[in-house]
């Protein structure tokens, strides 16, 4: 009986997760910058921020493109900033 509710559980938790909207004009392109910002933390600890400020803060596409650019290229464990605070990426 309890995994019967187990499953159910889980079914009904699956179903509250929403996809990540990959359409919108501006979704590659922000993807590309996300990733490109992570990958250059992972080799070289750069910690410049490459990113559209005006797309950023104007297309839901593209924030949502750098959003998940970042978050699928970088480091695993990566839950700071290294090894400085210069371009921080609070607004993230």
């Amino acid at each position: 009986m309890r995994i019967f509710a187990l499953l159910a559980l889980l079914v009904v938790a699956a179903c509250l997760v929403s996809p990540v909207d990959t359409t919108g004009p501006y979704y590659g392109q922000g993807f590309t910058d996300g990733c490109r910002t992570a990958e250059a933390r992972k080799a070289a600890f750069d910690t410049r921020v490459f990113r559209d400020e005006s797309l950023f803060s104007a297309q839901d596409s593209y924030q949502r493109g750098w959003r998940a650019g970042f978050s699928e290229c970088r480091v695993p464990n990566d839950v700071g900033l290294q090894p400085t605070d210069e371009g921080r990426l609070d607004n993230f």
